[in-house]
Formats: C-alpha cells, structure tokens, sequence
C-alpha cells in the first residue's frame, strides 16, 4: 500500500466534513488524516467503522508522532503504514479492533501544471537538473509535513526548496509575510514579485516545470489547460508544449530511431516526429529483404507487467493508413493493438 503516500491526508477539514465525506464516498474500513483543529500541529485520524466514524488523536511532539502511546513514529506516513499493514495492532480502549483497509483519496490542491503530486526532493533535483532551465520552477507535496507543500526552484546549478506551509484556516505562505487562498495565487504573487533568501540572493519563477502526468479526476481542467497558450513567451500551445518536453526525456533522447526517420520510410509516418525506437521495432514478417522498408511499420512493442494484463506485449502503432486486424497477419504476434499512438 505504499505507493499511494500521503494521498489519505486532507488538508483544512474539520471532523463534521470528515464524517460526512467518509459517509457519502467511503465503505466500512475506509480512513483519512486530517489536521487536529483542537490541537494545533497534531492530527487525526477519521476511520469509518460500519455506518459511524471514528476519530483518533495522533499526537506530535515535534520529535515523534504517536496515538498517545504506544510506538512511536517520524512520519505521519510511517504511522499510517505500519497500522495499515499491521492488522490488530489498533485498538479501542475496550478492545475492539479499528482496522485502516481504504484510504480516502484526496484531490490535489490544485490542476496547476507545475504541481507535480507526491515526489520526493532527490526526485525534483533530478528532474530540473537534468531538463530543467534556469529559474524553472514545480510545486510537490511536502513528504515530512502533510498539508504543506514545497517549492523547488533551479537557481543556477542548485535547487532550492521553499517550504509552503498550509496554514490551519486553509491559508499558504513561505514563512511570514503575505498568506494567500490557494497555491496558484502564492505561485503567481511570487512570480512577479521574486522572494529574497537569508542570504540575500533572490529566488526567481520564470518558468514553470510542468507535469505531465494528473489525476483522472482532473481530465477537463487538464485538457482545458492543454488547449491555451503557456503565457511564457514561446507561444506554444499545451500539447504541442507537452510533447515537446516529453521528447526532451532521458529515456526517448537516448533510444534512436534511425528507420523512422529513413526517406524510404517517411511517408509510412502519421506524424514525422512519433517515430518508433529501433530497439523495439515491430517487423513485418513479409518484407522484401532486398527492398529497404518493406518490413517497416511504425509500431513499437511495450512490455507491461504480468498482473496488470493476460499478455507480455501490446503493440502501438501509428500510421497514416486505414486499418484493422485482418490489415496485418504477419505480425509477429496476433495480440490487441492500439491506432494513433493515443491508449
């Protein structure tokens, strides 16, 4: 269960609200974490338990998180986990059991593009060292303070991290000064207004460091996003800017794709710049040896994990031509396929 994180946190809900979302879109098991409004800088944990809910105080001594007892844990995330996959060990005074089965997602705070969900700071080094320019800018969850977020800027050959701290009232701010209602006002503040470190140097958001992964749940947003401009000078509109920064990927800038850029080859192209790796072309089985492309088509196989499908290997292709399966018996293999490189 540990790739979901800290999703189960709830930033800024009250225990009412807790019930009531747990009653509406959870199942007996189900659980969240919320800030303590009682008690300023712990938390609690809201379970539901059959058709009620229950409430557990987590307590923060600014050195360990506990249940008032019992272990004692750095992160409110190892807290979680270790009650999640240690059934039996949460209890009632009475002894009944509280069992942690389902966390209850949360939304993100934001569909902003820069807002990069629960990655670790190694993750948001390497991700704007390597492709990042300078000024560049993301946003990510807070992995040590739930309900905070980081700001993690490129300043010359080092990245910053800027604690965004999530205020009680559902305010943010950097450490003092202005408070703002949501992570895009505080990002587009800053962005025209650079924050001045202790040392005196400035901290400038040119750039943002977009995402290009998202929730499902914020399709229309992202898609609306997609569809305008970026507002940074270059004039490129979302999707064309996505994939162009996708393609400045490690993976893909070190794959060739030498065929598919052959001038015998062109034409069998859709799109001239979604071209297949030439490590994991597909062949077809009846080209002509002597006849330069006549086995070219532009697919690629793409291994996917047992659990998740009944086969190894689905096949991506994307051409220019009509087509349906009877168009191609001598693939290697007879499995589903997907047209226009979009699944």
């Amino acid at each position: 269960m540990r790739q979901i994180g800290g999703r189960w946190f709830h930033h800024n809900l009250t225990g009412l609200e807790a019930e009531k979302l747990l009653s509406l879109k959870g199942v007996s098991g189900s659980f969240l974490a919320r800030p303590s409004h009682s008690t300023p800088g712990s938390f609690t944990l809201s379970v539901r338990r059959g058709d009620e809910v229950t409430h557990i105080r987590i307590q923060n001594t600014e050195e360990f998180l506990d249940l008032y007892g019992g272990e004692k844990f750095a992160t409110l995330s190892e807290l979680v986990t270790y009650y999640m996959e240690n059934e039996g060990q949460l209890r009632e005074k009475n002894g009944d059991l509280i069992e942690l089965k389902y966390p209850l997602i949360s939304e993100d705070p934001t569909t902003e593009r820069w807002f990069h969900g629960r990655i670790t700071g190694k993750e948001a080094e390497k991700m704007l060292l390597e492709r990042g320019k300078p000024d560049c800018f993301l946003v990510r969850e807070s992995v040590h303070r739930p309900g905070s977020y980081v700001l993690s800027v490129l300043t010359g050959e080092q990245v910053a991290h800027i604690m965004i701290h999530g205020k009680p009232n559902g305010m943010y701010d950097v450490g003092g000064g202005h408070q703002f209602s949501s992570l895009k006002e505080l990002i587009d503040f800053y962005t025209n207004t650079p924050m001045v470190e202790k040392n005196g140097g400035l901290v400038s958001l040119k750039q943002p460091f977009n995402a290009t992964r998202f929730n499902v749940s914020t399709i229309d947003q992202r898609m609306h996003q997609l569809e305008q401009e970026n507002g940074h000078g270059s004039g490129l509109a979302g999707f064309l800017e996505e994939f162009e920064e996708l393609h400045q990927e490690t993976h893909v800038k070190n794959n060739p794709r030498v065929e598919g850029y052959q001038s015998y080859n062109r034409d069998k192209n859709r799109y001239k710049h979604i071209l297949p790796f030439d490590w994991s072309q597909v062949k077809l089985f009846d080209g002509d040896p002597d006849e330069p492309g006549s086995d070219y088509i532009n697919a690629n196989y793409i291994s996917w994990p047992v659990s998740y499908i009944s086969v190894f290997f689905v096949c991506f292709i994307n051409t220019s031509y009509s087509l349906n399966v009877s168009s191609f018996p001598h693939l290697y293999f007879p499995i589903p396929w997907f047209t226009n490189y979009y699944f």
